[in-house]
């Protein structure tokens, strides 16, 4: 079988060349998705950020909105009664839950002090003391100095009795603030406070207003016509919560911190996260969105210390507020869930996959088509091949049934053949009148017992091979040979009127052939013929070996005129001299007896008639005879069968 070739590589381009332009695509449609993805994202992130920046503004605006209202309301009296202090802020204190306390403070001279102690300022204090915390964080009297800013009308009271009478102003950080306030005139707001150490579980803000002498409040004020201050401390975990109450945050964690230091300037240009800094102090609140709660100080710490990341890093956005003056960064950090999110992208890996699938489709069905193209390739190269062996084997069984024609031929008269090629199953015809010649070597029995069996088929072959030269050259049919005994006919199986003549002929060649042999082998052959004319019946016999034989009394005759004959004669009957006479020259041998036919009348055939020649012998001419002669070499020279001679 022939070795299959490789497919050329140039048979691969356009797959190839589909394969990348479709893996290109795919991976650029999944940048451009991924890309898409990011920018969606960083919207949704962008759009959140502002929310809750928004919202804790807007949270930290209405709750610090009392303490403008507040202000407003003692600058509109010239005393205001606990009373009316109360009943004024109650509503705000019971409906904002950020509100720790509101307080009036009071600017206090020295000289004032015992006043204030003793509550007559106001007959609704008693036992009211200006105090302050030492360095020990304890409570204790204040010390003597110009000015006291002592805390003196509370609201709540309950939960925040030790911030009653606080000097404020002990404080440097509170001092700093009133300063602030007091020379600016607008509300300020604290850091983180600490007035009740005890409680300090929450962290607070203080909002600080000042109020002036009435004609200064909304003028030019200045530092003498202060009469105190409107101030608020309010919870920041309060404010937060109540910001973020119906807003998913995700999987982000939120940090607020303090830009701004106690002097009211910003501590630095930078948006680093404190805790990158070193700044904790700067802490305002923090909120665990694993817990969805606010977390304290200490536990914030902790948990900005885990998932083995850099605070930094954590950072993805940071929004700024500002309150009272005030700046404070809303930072937003990254969670661990988070994280796992914002690294998939899944519609740009889905993106990928789809296309890849769709890359692979025409890729598959281009690589398909050059497989079943190399196979149909394949397959018409072995029909090719398999029709060139055919086409071979048609030639030599041409050249075989061309051969097993021509020995047909040799065995068969050709229009007996067409007929036994046509499966005719029986030949028989009947003929009215053919020649039968039968011809015996004389002498060729003695012969065989001192010569090999090979040199005496040589012989016999020799001689017949001569005879059959001569059946074709005169246009008869050869129908056996017996032994040394040549049978031939004339006038079939294609009738011809000159039958008689033909055969005539044949047998005087018959004799000149073997004078020639005679002479060429040192031999002294003799030949006897018999002639008898008459009808036959002709047809093919036996379906092994089969062959082409006559039957009739004119075969019996003809046979019997040879073995009746004379050697080196030929006898004819009276039947065939009738159609002779006029043509050769013969003598009367007389009766003689026929086995089953009695007495018959026989000649001997002498030799043509000298001074005339016969429709046959103008016929016979030169070229004809050459042609013949042609014909007989190539088709019987080379395959006459002798049979053993009989004797």
């Amino acid at each position: 079988m022939p070795k299959k070739q490789p497919m050329p590589w140039s048979r691969y381009i356009p797959a190839g060349l589909t394969l990348c332009v479709g893996v290109g695509l795919s991976v650029l449609a999944c940048i451009v998705v991924a890309r898409w993805e990011d920018k969606r994202r960083e919207y949704e992130f962008n759009r959140y950020a502002d929310g809750v920046a928004a919202a804790l503004q807007q949270h930290f605006k209405e709750d610090l909105q009392i303490i403008p209202n507040l202000s407003d309301f003692f600058a509109a009296s010239d005393k205001i009664e606990p009373s009316a202090f109360k009943q004024f802020v109650q509503r705000p204190v019971s409906s904002k839950t950020s509100i720790q306390f509101l307080a009036w403070v009071p600017k206090v001279t020295d000289t004032q002090r015992e006043t204030y102690e003793a509550g007559t300022q106001t007959g609704t204090l008693s036992n009211f003391q200006i105090v302050e915390r030492n360095t020990n964080g304890e409570i204790v009297l204040a010390q003597q100095r110009p000015e006291y800013y002592p805390v003196y009308y509370l609201e709540p009271l309950k939960g925040n009795e030790r911030a009653l009478g606080f000097d404020l102003a002990s404080q440097p950080a509170y001092r700093t603030a009133l300063e602030r306030a007091r020379d600016t005139g607008k509300m300020v707001v604290t850091g983180k406070v600490e007035l009740q150490p005890a409680q300090d579980a929450q962290l607070s803000l203080m909002v600080i207003q000042p109020i002036y002498n009435n004609q200064d409040n909304f003028s030019n004020y200045s530092p003498e016509s202060l009469q105190g201050f409107v101030v608020g401390v309010f919870r920041v975990a309060e404010i937060f919560e109540a910001a973020l109450k119906g807003r998913g945050v995700g999987n982000l964690d939120l940090y607020l911190a303090d830009k701004t230091d106690t002097a009211g300037s910003l501590l630095n240009s930078s948006d680093a996260f404190p805790f990158a800094s070193g700044q904790e102090n700067r802490f305002l609140a923090f909120y665990d969105s694993s817990t969805k709660k606010l977390v304290e100080f200490p536990a914030v710490k902790n948990l900005l210390q885990v998932d083995g990341i850099s605070k930094t890093a954590r950072t993805v956005g940071m929004r700024t507020l500002t309150v009272g003056g005030r700046e404070w960064s809303l930072y937003l950090l990254s969670t661990p869930a988070y994280r796992e999110i914002q690294t998939k992208h899944w519609r740009s890996w889905a993106v990928l996959i789809i296309g890849l699938l769709w890359t692979h489709i025409p890729v598959t069905y281009l690589l398909t088509s050059l497989s079943r193209q190399r196979q149909i390739e394949q397959l018409a190269q072995e029909r090719t091949r398999q029709a060139e062996q055919l086409q071979k084997a048609l030639h030599q069984l041409s050249k075989e049934q061309e051969k097993s024609e021509r020995l047909l031929l040799n065995i068969l008269p050709q229009p007996i053949a067409e007929r036994l090629k046509q499966e005719q199953t029986i030949i028989a015809d009947s003929f009215a009148e053919v020649t039968v010649l039968f011809a015996d070597i004389v002498g060729f029995t003695q012969l065989a017992s001192r010569i090999s069996a090979t040199e005496l088929v040589q012989l016999l072959n020799e001689i017949f091979s001569a005879f059959d030269k001569l059946a074709v050259w005169h246009g008869l049919e050869k129908i056996k040979t017996i032994g040394d005994a040549y049978m031939v006919v004339g006038g079939l199986p294609m009738h011809r009127p000159d039958h008689a003549q033909a055969i005539a002929e044949m047998a005087l060649d018959m004799q000149l052939a073997i004078l020639k042999f005679n002479a060429e082998h040192r031999e002294a052959f003799t030949i006897r013929i018999g002639i008898h004319t008459g009808p036959v019946v002709a047809g093919v016999i036996g379906t092994n070996k089969f062959i082409y034989d006559l039957w009739g009394d004119t075969v019996n005759i003809a046979n019997r005129m040879e073995s009746h004959g004379i050697p080196g004669c030929i006898q004819i009957s009276a039947a065939t001299y009738e159609r002779l006479q006029h043509l050769y020259q013969f003598e009367m041998r007389g009766y003689i007896p026929i086995k089953g036919k009695g007495e018959m009348l026989t000649y001997l055939l002498a030799g043509r008639q000298p001074d005339e020649l016969s429709d046959y012998a103008l016929k016979l001419s030169a070229q004809h005879r050459c042609r013949a002669l042609e014909t007989s070499q190539a088709d019987v020279g080379q395959n006459a069968s002798v049979s053993p001679s009989t004797g």
